[in-house]
C-alpha cells in the first residue's frame, strides 16, 4: 500500500493527465515512476521484512567466478529455446467451451504488450538505464527475494521435498505475472531459477539469472530503436529452418546445467 501510494503521485509529479495514453512521455513516465514503487512495495520491502522478522537466512551468499559465467552463458543460451516456446505458448488454444477466458485472456495480453513496448520505446541512455532499473534490476531482486529465497525455501521446509518446493513456486512465479500466453516458458524460467538457486545456496544467483533474461530484452529493444540490430533478433528461435540451431542450443544448455550443479555442490 505504501509503495503504490507513494506510486501514485506519479502523474502529480510528471503532469499526466491520462494513464492509458501510451503515445504521451508524460504518462509513460509516470507509469514507470508507478512501477517502480509498485515492485518496491510488492516484492523488495515485504520479503526483507519478512525475512528480518521471521529469522530467515535469504541466502546472500558470495558466488563463483565461474557460478557468474555459467549462468550468463546459460541465459543466453536459453533465449532461443524462450522465443520458441512463446511462440508456441502463444499459438495455444482453450477448448470452445472456454472461448470467451481465452478472448479475455488475449485482451488482456494486448493491453500489457502495449504497457511493454511504450516502456521500451526509449532512444536515449538515461532511457535505457531507466528501463534496466524498472524492467531489470527490481523485478530480478524482489522476485527472486520472494519465489525463492522466502516461498520456495519456506515450502522445502514444510514439505521436504525440494522438487516440488521448485516447481510449485515456478507455477505461482509465472501465474502471478497475469500474461497467460507466455505462461508455460515463464514456468520453466522459474524453475530453472529454482534450480540454480538450490544447487548454489545463493540468492544471488537465480538474481543474476533472471537479471540477464529482463536486461537482454531491455538491450535488444534499445538497440533495435536506435537501428543497430535487425528486429529479427529478438525472434530468433521462432523459425522453422531453426530447429538444429535449437537442437544444439538444448544440448549445450543441458551440458551447462550440469556442470554449474557440479560447481554449486562443491561451493
Amino acid at each position: 500500500m505504501v509503495g503504490n501510494t507513494i506510486g501514485l503521485l506519479g502523474p502529480l509529479i510528471f503532469g499526466a493527465d491520462n494513464l492509458i495514453d501510451y503515445n504521451s512521455s508524460q504518462t509513460v513516465h509516470a507509469l514507470k515512476f508507478l512501477q517502480g514503487w509498485s515492485s518496491l512495495g510488492v516484492f523488495v520491502l515485504p520479503s526483507l521484512l519478512f525475512a528480518y522478522l521471521s529469522n530467515i537466512n535469504l541466502g546472500f551468499h558470495q558466488i563463483s567466478r565461474q557460478q557468474f559465467v555459467l549462468t550468463v552463458s546459460i541465459m543466453f543460451l536459453a533465449m532461443p529455446l524462450i522465443n520458441f516456446l512463446s511462440f508456441w505458448n502463444e499459438s495455444l488454444h482453450l477448448p470452445s467451451l472456454l472461448q470467451p477466458l481465452e478472448n479475455w485472456m488475449r485482451h488482456a495480453e494486448a493491453q500489457a504488450m502495449l504497457i511493454t513496448e511504450a516502456f521500451l520505446k526509449v532512444d536515449s541512455w538515461l532511457g535505457l538505464l531507466i528501463n534496466v532499473l524498472i524492467i531489470a534490476l527490481i523485478p530480478a531482486f524482489g522476485e527472486e527475494l520472494l519465489f525463492r529465497g522466502l516461498i520456495q525455501k519456506g515450502l522445502f521446509k514444510s514439505w521436504g521435498n525440494i522438487h516440488l518446493a521448485i516447481w510449485l513456486s515456478a507455477f505461482l512465479f509465472s501465474a502471478l505475472h497475469l500474461q497467460f500466453l507466455g505462461f508455460i516458458p515463464r514456468f520453466l524460467i522459474g524453475g530453472l531459477l529454482g534450480y540454480l538457486f538450490f544447487w548454489s545456496g545463493s540468492i544471488w544467483l537465480p538474481i543474476l539469472a533472471h537479471f540477464v533474461n529482463n536486461a537482454t530484452a531491455v538491450l535488444l529493444s534499445f538497440m533495435i530503436n536506435k537501428g543497430v540490430i535487425n528486429k529479427e533478433l529478438e525472434e530468433i528461435g521462432t523459425q522453422a529452418e531453426q530447429g538444429p540451431m535449437l537442437f544444439i542450443c538444448l544440448l549445450s544448455l543441458g551440458l551447462l546445467l550440469y556442470l554449474i550443479k557440479q560447481i554449486s555442490v562443491k561451493v
